[in-house]
């Protein structure tokens, strides 16, 4: 998904202050804050969301159409909450306007050094001294953010549990936005791959390498459907493939404590780099040998073959290998 950001806006919400520092106009330089939506993007523990019906984040994103004003309205929110409840770390709050994406994304304090100089008997001095409300880096994550689709006001977000009157439980989505809880899609995509994985193992006993053919089926209409994948398209999929699977298949969906009816035709993430690891199989030997193998490989006799022992070892013949 391309992301384009038309403008955005920081707040700083320092909770040692009694009052956050809130911005009254929009920034010039974006390309931190775009980095670092992308990479909210390709989380796995990123979760669908959506808003319950009394969600007041819903109901201001539907009649506010002022961008600055919506965005101080949402870090007043967040700081007078955070602020009562010190556990949560104090941010700088990114607002950005990506229509028909709104993006939000608490960039977390941490501690870092810096140099600092002062002039001593006419001298200056260099020392070092901490900061103590330093950014997410370049190359770092932000663990908390979400990104609205003002079409339907669906979210994908990205959360942390922290501790509240002395239980660890999520704040974002229960009192910020007012969402439901979903389950993060990489939970999801696992459920999907072991109940397909577990019906082709049932149906197919001469199948030796069902969860690598059934990730490489998955990866497979990730690639073809924008990094995402439904229930039913794996379904369809298995009936093409591997037929008498199809059946087992519908069994462990629905004994799945993940996998409700209602989500059978949601799509689920799966994110580029989870692709590319469905896409090879590494085998690791007992003495730290690792052999990566791309999985499409793992069913051509020509190319790769597992020779059981009498001892019950498993040996790798790989042919016709070019060096």
């Amino acid at each position: 998904m391309e992301i384009i950001i038309h403008q955005a806006i920081l707040h700083v919400l320092d909770t040692t202050l009694d009052a956050p520092v809130l911005s009254g106009s929009c920034m010039e330089k974006m390309a931190y804050l775009q980095y670092h939506i992308e990479k909210l993007l390709a989380s796995d523990d990123i979760r669908q969301c959506r808003p319950l019906p009394d969600s007041a984040f819903r109901n201001e994103l539907e009649q506010n159409k002022d961008f600055v004003d919506l965005s101080c309205r949402i870090a007043g929110v967040l700081f007078d909450y955070m602020h009562a409840h010190t556990t949560i770390p104090g941010a700088d709050l990114a607002v950005v306007d990506g229509e028909p994406w709104l993006g939000i994304l608490k960039l977390n304090y941490k501690n870092g050094y810096t140099h600092y100089t002062e002039e001593v008997g006419g001298a200056p001095v260099n020392s070092i001294i901490q900061q103590r409300a330093c950014l997410p880096t370049q190359s770092g994550k932000v663990e908390e953010g979400a990104l609205v689709d003002l079409t339907d006001y669906s979210m994908r977000l990205l959360e942390k549990k922290y501790d509240i009157d002395g239980h660890k439980e999520f704040y974002l989505s229960t009192v910020v936005f007012q969402y439901t809880q979903a389950e993060p899609e990489k939970k999801k995509l696992q459920a999907i791959q072991e109940a397909a994985a577990q019906a082709v193992k049932d149906s197919y006993a001469d199948e030796p390498h069902a969860e690598a053919q059934v990730a490489m089926l998955i990866a497979n209409q990730a690639s073809d459907n924008d990094n995402q994948v439904t229930v039913e398209q794996v379904r369809r999929q298995l009936a093409e493939d591997y037929p008498l699977a199809a059946v087992p298949f519908d069994d462990y969906v629905e004994k799945s404590d993940v996998l409700e009816p209602a989500m059978h035709d949601q799509p689920v993430t799966v994110t580029p780099a989870r692709i590319r690891r469905m896409e090879s199989r590494s085998i690791h030997t007992a003495n730290g040998i690792e052999v990566k193998i791309p999985t499409e490989m793992l069913s051509e006799d020509s190319a790769v073959e597992f020779l059981h022992d009498a001892d019950g070892s498993v040996s790798l013949l790989i042919k016709n290998v070019i060096l």
